[in-house]
């Protein structure tokens, strides 16, 4: 399975969050900024990641031999970093993964979401083991809804009030269901 390190499409950049990163996100964003070469808004972790920060680091530390899944966003004509996108670790024993993201409030509406998550998941897809991309999101969430349906999920059920999503490799042909189109 190969690491995330860096992914880029047309308008953004995708950098491993390592555990190194981390680590200085949760204490120190002016030194994380310093490393990447980019700004990092004031707002920035949001409120989910930087609860989850904590749990996401002890998981690296009990597993240093797994390779990152998830990354930072950069807007690569700004020099900005706009958000987090990744996949909750490596595939599950039915070779699922968990996508996840969350753009800055400045720069959603325009596309950039959709652009990643697109990109990632024909990422994901092509990883050994990975057969499945799924997602999650509660029913009122409209803009990750959008998202979700441009990139070419489909809903797989409903937990109450959260909406299950999913993709895979559709078998037998050598491809994929997935639709790699950009939207806006």
């Amino acid at each position: 399975m190969s690491a995330l390190l860096i992914q880029e499409t047309r308008r953004l950049q995708l950098i491993s969050f390592t555990l190194e990163m981390k680590k200085i996100a949760l204490v120190d964003r002016k030194q994380l900024a310093e490393q990447l070469g980019v700004q990092i808004p004031d707002i920035w972790p949001g409120p989910d990641l930087a609860e989850a920060l904590p749990f996401f680091i002890s998981e690296m530390e009990k597993h240093p031999d797994l390779p990152p899944w998830d990354g930072l966003i950069i807007h690569k004509e700004q020099g900005v970093l706009i958000g987090d996108m990744g996949f909750k670790g490596g595939p599950d024993a039915a070779g699922r993964v968990e996508i996840g993201y969350s753009i800055l409030p400045a720069y959603r509406n325009q596309g950039y979401a959709t652009e990643m998550a697109c990109h990632l998941i024909a990422w994901a897809l092509q990883q050994p083991g990975v057969h499945t991309v799924v997602a999650e999101c509660l029913d009122n969430n409209l803009g990750s809804i959008k998202v979700l349906e441009k990139v070419g999920m489909r809903q797989a059920g409903r937990e109450g009030e959260l909406l299950k999503w999913e993709t895979r490799n559709a078998p037998g042909i050598g491809g994929t269901e997935y639709k790699h189109g950009i939207g806006s």
